[in-house]
C-alpha cells in the first residue's frame, strides 16, 4: 500500500514538474526580465483567481440543481427556487467580477508605472476599473500573446485549487446518494471536512493576490540590487509552481497520504 501511495503521489506531481520546467524554459529562452515575471504573475493571479470564483459558483449551482431534482422537492416550488438560485448566482458573479477585477485593474496602474509594457496604456488597465469586460479585452490584447504560455503552466500547477470547489461538490453529491450525508455537508462541498466550504475557497484568489504582491516586492528588491538573474527567477518559480504539498504528503503516513489524495483534503 505504501508503494502504491508513493506511485500515486509521483503521478500527481508529474504535471506540476512539467509546468515548472516549461515556465523555466520560457523565461530562459525568451530572456525574460523582472518586468516579464511581474506581469506574468499578475496575469496568472487574475485568470486563476477568476476561474476559482467561477468554479465555486458552479459548485453552488450544481448543488441547487440536485436539490431541486430530488424527489422530495415539491414541484410547485421548483420554478421559484430556480429563479431565486439564478438571481443569487448572478449577484455573486457580478459582485466578485467587479471587486476582483477592479482590484487587479488598480494594481495594474502601479505595475505599469514601475514595470511598463510597450504598447500598453500609460495607466495600465485603470480605464477598465469597474468594467470587467473591458479589462478582459485589454488583457487579451496586451498580455495573452507574450505571457500566455506561462498562464498555461500556472493553470496546470494550480489545477487542484482552481477546480476543487466543483470537483469536490460533485463527489460530495455522489457520496450523499450512497449514504446518509447531511445536505448541509454537501452544500459545503466536502462532507465531514472542515475548511473546504465554498466560502473558504473564495478567499484563495485573494490569498494569491497577497502572494503575488510579496513576489513583486521581492522582484523589485532584486532589480534594485542588480540581482535579477535567471537564478532568482528559478528560485521564485520553484516556490510558486513546485508541488510542495505533494512532497509533504509523500513523507507522511499512508493514512495521511490517502486523505491527501482526495480532492476534499
Amino acid at each position: 500500500m505504501i508503494a502504491d501511495s508513493h506511485r500515486l503521489s509521483i503521478v500527481r506531481v508529474l504535471p506540476d514538474v512539467a509546468a515548472l520546467s516549461a515556465s523555466l524554459g520560457i523565461a530562459y529562452l525568451f530572456d525574460w526580465e523582472v518586468k516579464d515575471l511581474v506581469w506574468s504573475l499578475w496575469l496568472g493571479s487574475l485568470v486563476l483567481g477568476y476561474l476559482t470564483v467561477l468554479s465555486a459558483i458552479a459548485a453552488g449551482a450544481y448543488v441547487g440543481l440536485q436539490m431541486i431534482r430530488h424527489k422530495e422537492f415539491k414541484k410547485q416550488h421548483r420554478i421559484p427556487a430556480i429563479i431565486i438560485g439564478t438571481a443569487i448566482g448572478l449577484f455573486l458573479l457580478g459582485f466578485f467580477s467587479l471587486h476582483f477585477c477592479a482590484f487587479h485593474a488598480v494594481h495594474s496602474v502601479f505595475l505599469q508605472h514601475f514595470f511598463p509594457v510597450e504598447g500598453m496604456p500609460r495607466d495600465g488597465f485603470g480605464q477598465a476599473f469597474m468594467n470587467p469586460p473591458l479589462l478582459w479585452l485589454l488583457v487579451f490584447r496586451h498580455l495573452v500573446a507574450p505571457y500566455g504560455l506561462f498562464l498555461v503552466a500556472a493553470i496546470i500547477a494550480e489545477r487542484n485549487h482552481v477546480f476543487r470547489p466543483l470537483i469536490a461538490t460533485v463527489q460530495a453529491v455522489r457520496m450523499e446518494r450512497a449514504s446518509d450525508v447531511p445536505p448541509e455537508d454537501v452544500a459545503r462541498g466536502c462532507p465531514g471536512k472542515k475548511g473546504s466550504s465554498v466560502g473558504d475557497v473564495m478567499t484563495r484568489p485573494y490569498a494569491n493576490v497577497i502572494r503575488m504582491h510579496l513576489l513583486i516586492f521581492f522582484f523589485a528588491f532584486c532589480h534594485a540590487m542588480s540581482a535579477d538573474s535567471f537564478l532568482v527567477y528559478a528560485v521564485v518559480y520553484l516556490v510558486y509552481l513546485f508541488p510542495w504539498r505533494e512532497v509533504r504528503q509523500a513523507r507522511s503516513s499512508p493514512k495521511t497520504e490517502a486523505d491527501g489524495a482526495s480532492t476534499c483534503a
